[in-house]
């Protein structure tokens, strides 16, 4: 492991860690930079998380921040009010034969064909 490895190890170890803590935008800035550094070296996340003594996934996310179409901003809806659906009837005969989407009076035509 080298020098800037173990300055960062220690730095992240004093850390506050829990749910909702934020880490130091400065540290955060420098642990991005020498992780993307390693990754383009050949490095897997996994051996750069045991580098920085991380449990976590957190760098990882760090250096590949979500897309803009995962992102949970509000956006505008439209309420459309809802027309009733037509009930429709399906018919399976024993053999496996099935017929979808026919109303009362058409499944009830073809049961009188198929007798």
């Amino acid at each position: 492991m080298n020098y800037e490895a173990s300055r960062l190890r220690s730095e992240l170890a004093r850390v506050e860690k829990g749910r909702g803590k934020r880490y130091p935008a400065e540290l955060q800035g420098r642990v991005v930079a020498w992780a993307k550094g390693r990754r383009a070296a050949g490095a897997s996340w996994q051996q750069i998380k045991r580098e920085l003594g991380q449990k976590f996934d957190t760098v990882r996310r760090w250096c590949q921040p979500c897309a803009p179409s995962r992102t949970r901003a509000l956006v505008p809806v439209q309420i459309i009010s809802e027309q009733p659906a037509a009930r429709s009837v399906s018919v399976v005969s024993p053999s496996g034969f099935r017929v979808e989407g026919l109303t009362v009076s058409e499944a009830a035509a073809l049961l009188r064909a198929i007798g």
